[in-house]
């Protein structure tokens, strides 16, 4: 039988709770020196107002503490208070760089990520290449040399790309889908502030070749007449879609649409008008942001939108590879197209999908220095 502890040997109560208390502000004193890179790339008034706001928390705070806890009402109120405030502050230190420890551990962790879909039914073969618009410039140089690569092995590459029909559909086209702005313009100024690159930037060697051969290059997507017409017999064949119509273009939506705008307008005000610290830290914020929104349109999209600008779209894509008598087909489209591209193939007599790989497509830059 084991012997008891004496009372003796066993630590009083005091002892535990300086034990606990000194935990404790180890913890906090690790969150705090966590969070302060960040809150100092920010600005350096970050502090002082977390502080006060600390201050003005612990008041409740340390009241309420010395109610319930009998030994603090032996030391002074200003003591309690003044170490509430220590130790709110470091604990709201940490938190507040909290968001961009998680982005951008989630960047690499959760990688946003597009398949290479490669089907066919024996004779023929189509391969289904996930684009992003803005991506890490390494898998742009994978997907530009995978092109090149099925060009010298015979395929016909095809492209993504609504094209213009008519003053009227143009029009109802950027006004609906690209809120009048210029889309290469937007995503070159994103890939800035992301340090990520804009696809179009390392497309040459491609377009060169579709100049010199314009035979092995093809644009499969609708015009905007087609998208325009698709719209308009929706809006008047189905309910469900055309109250998301009206709810989206209600004044309120739209000033919630000029809020969004407005708050990256804000940001790309502050990473221009920044030094090297905070441009880094908005491209950690940007990278992981559009990772938790690559992540989502991965998996087929959820916009109003989507029965035009997805579905749609996906019935033509596959008609045309379908009717396609061309034996190798190598497509880069929109990664959210894929899913439902390729559900459409899979359900004609003879076609299966022969192999998918992945690619990352969002990553911090590198910036490799050595010396000669």
């Amino acid at each position: 039988m084991a012997a008891a502890i004496s009372p003796a040997a066993q630590p009083p109560a005091s002892t535990w709770a300086v034990r606990v208390s000194t935990l404790l502000w180890a913890a906090l004193a690790l969150c705090f020196l966590t969070g302060l890179p960040v809150l100092l790339g920010v600005t350096w008034l970050a502090l002082p107002l977390l502080m006060l706001l600390a201050a003005l928390l612990a008041l409740p705070l340390a009241w309420l503490w010395r109610r319930v806890w009998r030994p603090s009402r032996a030391r002074p109120w200003p003591h309690t208070w003044l170490r509430g405030s220590a130790g709110l502050w470091f604990l709201l230190c940490g938190l507040a760089a909290a968001p961009v420890y998680y982005l951008a551990i989630t960047t690499e962790t959760r990688p946003a990520i597009v398949p290479t879909v490669t089907l066919s039914n024996g004779p023929r073969t189509v391969v289904l290449q996930g684009m992003q618009h803005v991506g890490a410039e390494r898998f742009f140089q994978a997907v530009v040399y995978d092109l090149e690569k099925a060009l010298a092995d015979g395929y016909v590459l095809a492209y993504e790309g609504v094209a213009n029909s008519d003053p009227e559909a143009d029009a109802w086209f950027r006004k609906a889908l690209t809120h009048g702005k210029d889309l290469g313009d937007s995503y070159r100024e994103l890939g800035k502030i992301c340090g990520l690159t804009y696809q179009i930037d390392y497309f040459g060697p491609v377009v060169a070749d579709a100049k010199a051969h314009p035979e092995r290059h093809v644009t499969m997507d609708v015009t905007t007449r087609a998208m325009k017409q698709e719209y308009d017999r929706l809006v008047g064949a189905d309910p469900t879609f055309a109250a998301a119509v009206r709810k989206r273009e209600a004044p309120e939506a739209a000033d919630d649409d000029d809020d969004a705008s407005g708050l990256v307008t804000r940001l790309i005000a502050w990473q221009k008008a920044g030094d090297e610290r905070q441009q880094m830290l908005a491209g950690t914020l940007c990278r992981g942001i559009m990772t938790h929104v690559m992540r989502r349109s991965g998996q087929g999209g959820s916009g109003e939108l989507d029965p035009v600008v997805l579905d749609f779209r996906n019935r033509h894509l596959a008609t045309q590879l379908l009717s396609d008598q061309r034996l190798r087909i190598y497509v880069t489209y929109g990664a959210a197209h894929l899913p439902g591209v390729m559900e459409l193939m899979k359900r004609e007599p003879g076609w299966k999908v022969e192999s998918v790989k992945w690619m990352r497509t969002i990553a911090a830059p590198e910036h490799l220095e050595g010396r000669l």
